[in-house]
């Protein structure tokens, strides 16, 4: 049996929303704007003191890794070839701060918000 052909919706638009709660990437279609697939991870916080907000620097990477390989693999599965997302768009923590090791790229402490 033949392998199914990718459907050619392009160009897709992709989209990172990773925020202080959750990271979600999202895929569209440019020219309709519907949502063909997206995939959200769920964040940890901790709360060091009244206001504050930290998070795991390494845990935020890998969130957004992994939303974009599962998004993938559902577009996969609906016969929607990837190579079609022609730009991504990013959406961060705007009052988020991490500082990272020059050398080693290891973050220095927790992502740390407000």
């Amino acid at each position: 049996m033949a392998a199914a052909k990718k459907a050619v919706l392009g160009p897709l638009v992709g989209a990172v929303d990773q925020g202080t709660s959750s990271t979600r990437f999202l895929v569209f279609n440019s020219k309709t704007a519907e949502l063909l697939s997206h995939h959200q991870v769920e964040i940890k916080q901790e709360f060091p003191r009244e206001g504050w907000v930290e998070q795991d620097p390494k845990e935020i990477l890998q969130s957004v890794y992994e939303c974009i390989e599962k998004t993938c693999e559902k577009l996969g599965q609906l016969n929607i070839d990837i190579s079609n997302i022609k730009a991504i768009g990013v959406s961060n923590q705007r009052e988020t701060t991490v500082v990272w090791d020059k050398v080693t790229g290891e973050p220095l402490y927790n992502a740390v918000g407000k």
